[in-house]
């Protein structure tokens, strides 16, 4: 199966006309996955340059593709850009877009706005919840092996009690704000782009334990919420 990460600016005329390829191509091949990661143009460069530090990639402009070779989240292989994805699309696929320079730009701004509403959106739904706030340090040691699945199974908190926020130490004489959050429908592991000192999870307590876990340092964010299944 071909899976493939399309990222770019929002407001991107070429991101806009890789997506328009790509959403294709998943519409109409089976074993063809994209996943797609927009960003503020004021915010772009940043986030693209710790992406490429992350992985050793050398890529200046947008969008930026690469494919995953495992599962979303793990080790990529760098595509390209525009140019390398259509020729790529034309050549493995035989599609091209005819997509006018006009219509790259209407779509481009769409794209941003929606963009700024679906991050609206997100931080209105973060004013709604007040979690139960625990605090860990040494979340590396051994003994959290075993104590964070009890925090969230239920049984010292209770059921009832749905939202808890952790926030994990593993450097406590390194004090900073929360580095990165993850939502409770979170279903993997998630790791933030630099290596942080503290995580910030906002999760939902499940109803049983899972017998398999891994440190925070391992494993950069943990979600309570992939532990129920």
């Amino acid at each position: 199966m071909a899976k493939f990460v399309i990222a770019g600016r929002a407001d991107c005329p070429y991101y806009a006309k890789t997506e328009l390829v790509a959403d294709y191509l998943q519409k109409n091949l089976p074993d063809f996955r994209i996943h797609k990661i927009t960003q503020r143009p004021e915010v772009w460069e940043d986030w693209l340059k710790d992406v490429c530090e992350k992985n050793k990639w050398s890529h200046k402009n947008s969008p930026i593709i690469w494919r995953e070779l495992l599962d979303r989240g793990g080790k990529g292989l760098l595509l390209g850009g525009y140019n390398e994805f259509l020729e790529h699309a034309q050549l493995y696929y035989d599609v091209t877009s005819s997509m006018t320079t006009e219509l790259m730009m209407v779509i481009a701004q769409e794209n941003l706005g929606a963009h700024i509403e679906k991050e609206q959106e997100e931080e209105a739904l973060k004013t709604c919840i007040n979690p139960l706030q625990v605090w860990i340090t040494s979340a590396s040691a051994p003994a959290c092996y075993n104590l964070i699945p009890i925090l969230t199974s239920g049984e010292v908190f209770g059921i009832r009690r749905k939202n808890i926020s952790k926030a994990l130490w593993w450097r406590p004489k390194t004090w900073h704000l929360p580095s990165c959050a993850v939502s409770p429908s979170a279903r993997r592991w998630r790791r933030p782009s630099a290596r942080p000192t503290s995580l910030w999870c906002w999760t939902t307590a499940p109803t049983r334990r899972c017998s398999l876990w891994r440190t925070a340092s391992e494993a950069g964010c943990l979600s309570a919420g992939s532990m129920g299944t």
